[in-house]
């Protein structure tokens, strides 16, 4: 079996950081001209530009898909959670963030919502087992990029849920494991019910990852997203990237580099258990994961999540408790990431980029 590469890399430079990340992880990848290549984005913001995955970040992609492998067959897609809930449609929030400009470019811009969910999962949620349905669209390579952030049932939310996209709109609640009229009234200091939350949607996941398998993913850390995520909290300057084929290992190491315990991630877990990827590093191409490393302000439900690994997964283990998490509070090399309200930050970079508020995006259709 061939081995399965993991990058990472530090860098500031919205323009810079994709050519940097895709050159050093091209030599292990194997993409030929004729592949059909999709582009999975997060779109899970209606308004909020620090929860969407940045359009200058997939613009880049597609360019040096085009120039360094000779592709010419390539779709962006998404199906917007932000739009569902905001009463819009994916469409709108396409044009809202600029996804429109895609198709200038040569890609094509995919809906999933308007795609057939003619795939079936069983899921386990609150109210027992359901089905669940979900579309699969037809491409030789398949790349999950996103921003890292926070989220109410997982520490971190990264490219492995980012496949949510896929199932029917009404269908997602029960991916998260219960159903969308139980989420709205559920009573999250029920510690027990909530960890079983926890669990359900960590196994959901992982098996819809087992039927719509990325082949890549790419983490667009130069803004992250802490507290409330994955859509209300903060924006955090961070200037990293992380690219492999091995989504459980990217996603793994990317919760570490923003300052949390992998095995409190119960998707990881069972997508590692199930065979799926691995959730250790060894050979990092790149930098030290120590001088990347950035503790982002957790979820006000972190407190809970914690409790998964202790209750369901080590209990599951035998009680065997995994090697000891360490937090890691010191930063080398030349940039220290930061939080928008700390004078550590690197301000000429953020002009560039993006408004500081991060609320709304003032892009023109």
């Amino acid at each position: 079996m061939r081995r399965k590469e993991i990058v990472l890399i530090k860098e500031t430079r919205q323009k810079e950081f994709v050519n940097r990340i895709m050159n050093t992880i091209s030599p292990h990848l194997i993409l030929k001209p004729s592949d059909k290549v999709a582009i999975k984005i997060d779109l899970s913001g209606s308004k909020e530009i620090y929860a969407n995955t940045h359009y200058e970040t997939v613009e880049s992609l597609i360019f040096y898909l085009k120039d360094h492998f000779n592709i010419s067959d390539i779709s962006v897609m998404e199906g917007s959670d932000g739009a569902f809930y905001a009463g819009k449609t994916t469409w709108e929030i396409f044009y809202k963030f600029r996804y429109k400009e895609v198709e200038l470019n040569g890609a094509k811009l995919i809906n999933l919502d308007d795609l057939p969910h003619d795939q079936e999962m069983e899921v386990d949620t609150i109210g027992g087992v359901r089905q669940i349905h979900f579309a699969k669209w037809e491409a030789d390579y398949l790349i999950s990029v996103v921003p890292p952030k926070t989220h109410h049932i997982f520490p971190a939310t990264l490219s492995i849920p980012n496949i949510i996209g896929f199932v029917k709109q009404e269908d997602r609640a029960l991916l998260l494991g219960a159903h969308s009229s139980e989420l709205k009234k559920f009573n999250f200091s029920n510690t027990d019910r909530y960890i079983q939350l926890i669990d359900n949607a960590g196994k959901n996941l992982s098996r819809l990852l087992s039927r719509v398998a990325p082949s890549m993913a790419l983490i667009d850390g130069l803004y992250g997203m802490e507290g409330r995520g994955p859509v209300k909290g903060s924006p955090v300057f961070h200037g990293f990237a992380i690219a492999s084929e091995d989504l459980v290992l990217a996603d793994a190491l990317t919760a570490f580099v923003m300052g949390f315990e992998v095995d409190q991630v119960s998707y990881i877990s069972y997508a590692f258990q199930q065979g799926l990827g691995n959730n250790r590093w060894q050979n990092i191409i790149g930098v030290d994961p120590c001088h990347v490393k950035f503790p982002y302000r957790p979820h006000p439900l972190f407190a809970k999540q914690k409790l998964w690994k202790d209750i369901i997964l080590d209990k599951k283990r035998g009680g065997d408790a995994n090697r000891p998490y360490k937090p890691y509070n010191q930063y080398n090399g030349q940039h220290k990431p930061g939080r928008f309200n700390e004078p550590e930050r690197d301000p000429a970079a953020e002009r560039s980029n993006t408004p500081q508020n991060g609320n709304e995006h003032q892009e023109k259709n």
